[in-house]
């Protein structure tokens, strides 16, 4: 047998390390994600809780019965506008803040700290300050009146208590989408913008006609993550509002752990469930082929 040379010896280490590597993952996607998946959408055939002795086959009763259910209805549509109000803001916000951030030099990095604190920060705790800010004698309404504004009811008014959750949540995330975008940002030659600068282009035209151009597929990534992460709100509408007042914040994920889990309606939220996969699916899947195109 012939006398393999050290780097061939490492290089043969590395593949057998990853082939043996490979089962332990694939099995754990498995057990852990996968399983899950097919679990959930196999028992929103039936009538399936936890404490109950028998559960039936109804089909598809619970997709049917979801579709007949305002609180379902209501939660869909709220979640529609969640997602669109906090991609839409978010995007362009976290957009403009990265090129802003990006032109002040060396002070960038502090900057892109500072704004990715939030995002590491825990979810339920910033959700409970939030809540303090948006009370009847918190710090936004304070600040309002000294400026002669109205003091607002922010989660207790059914027009403003969606948006507040909205804002709450952009606030949160901005750092995570600055980053990607300040990293695409980095990634442009700097070649570009010196050859617009000698045929007098402002800094407007190199924004829109090299920036946003070179900027294409960062954006539709931070969309679909964005898209996915906003379909999913769950902790904040618990913290602070438990989908009120009178079902305004109500979520799909809400609605999914109200039936789920307080009233032990597994297979009917698990028809929820799938219909949320289903939904989030659709919407990344378009905004592939919005790409390709």
């Amino acid at each position: 047998m012939p006398t393999l040379s050290l780097p061939e010896r490492w290089k043969h280490w590395e593949v057998r390390s990853a082939y043996g590597l490979l089962l332990p993952t694939l099995l754990f996607f498995l057990v852990f994600q996968y399983y899950p998946i097919l679990k959930s959408v196999a028992i929103s055939f039936f009538e399936y809780g936890l404490l109950q002795r028998s559960n039936p086959f109804v089909g598809l009763g619970n997709y049917v019965q979801q579709f007949r259910d305002p609180l379902f209805l209501s939660a869909l549509w709220n979640t529609l506008l969640f997602v669109a109000g906090c991609v839409v803001v978010g995007v362009i916000l976290a957009l403009v803040l990265s090129v802003m951030v990006e032109r002040t030099g060396r002070w960038a990095k502090y900057y892109r700290t500072l704004y990715f604190i939030p995002v590491v920060t825990s979810l339920m705790a910033t959700s409970m300050i939030w809540r303090w800010l948006y009370a009847s004698n918190g710090l936004i309404n304070f600040l309002m009146t000294l400026v002669g504004l109205e003091p607002q009811a922010w989660l207790l008014s059914e027009s403003l208590a969606l948006p507040s959750l909205m804002a709450l949540t952009i606030w949160k995330n901005l750092g995570f989408d600055l980053i990607l975008f300040a990293a695409a940002l980095q990634g442009i030659p700097p070649e570009f913008y010196e050859a617009s600068s000698l045929d007098g282009a402002s800094p407007t035209q190199d924004f829109w006609y090299i920036t946003l151009p070179q900027l294409r597929p960062i954006v539709v990534l931070v969309s679909i993550t964005a898209v996915i992460r906003s379909f999913q709100v769950f902790t904040i509408v618990l913290a602070m509002t438990q989908g009120g007042p009178l079902n305004s914040t109500r979520t799909i994920v809400y609605h999914i752990y109200e039936q789920g889990i307080q009233y032990d309606e597994m297979g009917y939220a698990s028809a929820a469930a799938v219909i949320l996969l289903v939904l989030v699916g659709a919407v990344t899947y378009f905004q592939l082929r919005l790409d390709r195109d």
